[in-house]
């Protein structure tokens, strides 16, 4: 197991791993070897991304440890980008635009982490998000409490396909007006066309606080959605008519869903 330590901004070769820190308009850390990783202290990030991983084969625990955005709703706090079969878990991440992203990645298992946001206000789509993936398959999410997003989990892309999404406890923050979403669907934006994620397995998540605890674009397809507690301000699912039930390919069967007011309430 190798530590994570903040280096002077040179490699730093130990054994079959190496970091690199580079210049605060980028990532402070970067993972491009396989190995198993463990934090040894909090990292507060000034600008820019937290820790990247390009490697293949990674485990990364965060060992109860915390990684902040200290501009806050700026920045990613961990990305795993071009890589599979990384880990990451135990431990807290904070304050980032997107907490956790994995871009283009394959087999990537992210559990057991506390993901919190400060509820801000929405500027042109949502400024914190909890988890994101794009065009990334066969990735497991499960376990994670995240609190205090625009947007929980949000998927996206037509690559995004063969995912399982589950025991993730997801709320919004203490303003209800900023809270947008639970979970989303959709394609994966820019000159990318319109598909969008399809045949993932979305099951067991509490989901609360949001306008709408799912959404799920017309072109993202076959998404199975099972056996989740959803407790929203306007309703469960915005696009009904994206749903079997109403002539769609997407599922949603055994769902618990109330409407809750949208109160405010007091940040502890």
């Amino acid at each position: 197991m190798y530590p994570i330590t903040r280096v002077s901004p040179i490699l730093l070769a130990v054994a079959s791993i190496s970091i690199v820190m580079v210049s605060t308009a980028s990532a402070q850390w970067r993972i491009t070897r396989p190995g198993s990783y463990k934090m040894s202290s909090d990292r507060n990030i000034g600008k820019g991304d937290g820790i990247i991983i390009t490697a293949q084969n990674v485990t990364l625990d965060l060992n109860g440890f915390t990684v902040s955005a200290n501009t806050r709703g700026t920045g990613r706090g961990i990305v795993v980008e071009n890589a599979r079969n990384v880990k990451i878990h135990g431990g807290i991440i904070t304050g980032f635009n997107t907490n956790v992203d994995l871009v283009d990645s394959q087999n990537v298992s992210v559990y057991g982490l506390q993901i919190s946001g400060d509820g801000l206000a929405p500027s042109g789509g949502p400024t914190e998000i909890g988890i994101r993936l794009i065009n990334s398959w066969g990735s497991h999410i499960q376990n994670n409490s995240i609190s205090s997003v625009n947007l929980g989990i949000f998927v996206r892309g037509a690559r995004s396909t063969g995912n399982r999404i589950t025991q993730n406890v997801v709320v919004g923050g203490s303003t209800a007006a900023n809270n947008l979403l639970g979970i989303c669907y959709n394609p994966e934006g820019g000159t990318a066309g319109p598909e969008g994620p399809r045949g993932d397995a979305i099951y067991n998540n509490h989901i609360a606080r949001f306008g709408y605890a799912v959404a799920v674009s017309d072109q993202s397809i076959s998404n199975m959605f099972t056996e989740n507690t959803l407790a929203s301000f306007i309703g469960a699912f915005r696009e009904q008519q994206n749903f079997v039930i109403q002539g769609g390919t997407n599922v949603e069967i055994d769902n618990t869903s109330v409407i809750i007011p949208s109160t405010n309430l007091e940040r502890p």
